[in-house]
């Protein structure tokens, strides 16, 4: 069985975020991603971001793992790691 190149470990796909202020008047959220990259050798290159533009980038050897804290505007998303070796979004 062979792993994934990349893992996403949160946010969960398909959950909405942030959990909402029980008025749901959220106009911004700090908003926790956490993700693993694997690929034999290297170097690779692992890039990550939110809807299309990049936040962040990294060269490693074998395994990179990552977890950071961005602000969002409301509304929907898609975050997305992108290595060398395979993806995700």
């Amino acid at each position: 069985m062979s792993q994934s190149a990349v893992n996403i470990v949160y946010p969960i796909d398909g959950a909405t975020y942030p959990i909402t202020d029980p008025d749901c008047r959220v106009q911004s959220a700090y908003f926790t991603a956490s993700f693993g990259a694997t690929c034999a050798g290297g170097p690779h290159t692992v890039k990550w971001g939110f809807d299309g533009n990049g936040i962040g980038g990294a060269e490693y050897y074998d395994q990179f793992s990552a977890q950071f804290t961005w602000k969002l505007p409301a509304g929907a998303h898609v975050f997305h790691v992108d290595s060398d070796c395979g993806g995700y979004k």
